[in-house]
């Protein structure tokens, strides 16, 4: 099963993932110009994350990653994790995820696949996040 096991697990992934994902000058660059605000409603195990692109953080940077944020977002993604744990390693074709009701978007959806493409480089290191927690089960 590639579901997590727990909010916690979710969570400890992404705030190992979040850090070394921003740290790619290219990638970060990019996802600042978007200033966008977008939240993920996981499910199974229920989780909220939201990434915040469009304000400024309490460390002076764009790209705050949240659980459980009050911040209104522009795009909302609902999925169920194991369809997360699939998109964050580049395994999910979100047309189709979108097609079969495993994704749905709501808010601005044009700039919601916008933003896929600019975040291609990142797969490889959700995949080295999973390998580094010890969570190989994960891996698709």
């Amino acid at each position: 099963m590639t579901f997590f096991e727990s909010k916690e697990q979710l969570v400890q992934v992404f705030e190992e993932f979040w850090p070394r994902a921003i740290a790619i000058p290219d990638v970060y660059e990019k996802l600042c110009k978007s200033e966008i605000i977008a939240r993920f409603d996981v499910e199974e195990p229920d989780a909220q994350m939201t990434i915040d692109f469009k304000n400024i953080g309490p460390d002076g940077k764009q790209g705050i990653l949240s659980f459980d944020s009050v911040e209104e977002p522009e795009i909302s993604v609902w999925s169920k994790s194991d369809v997360t744990n699939k998109f964050w390693q580049g395994k999910l074709r979100t047309s189709i995820a979108m097609a079969k009701g495993e994704v749905k978007i709501s808010g601005s959806v044009m700039k919601g696949l916008g933003l896929i493409g600019k975040i291609k480089p990142l797969h490889s290191i959700y995949i080295e996040v999973l390998k580094d927690l010890g969570l190989e089960r994960l891996l698709v």
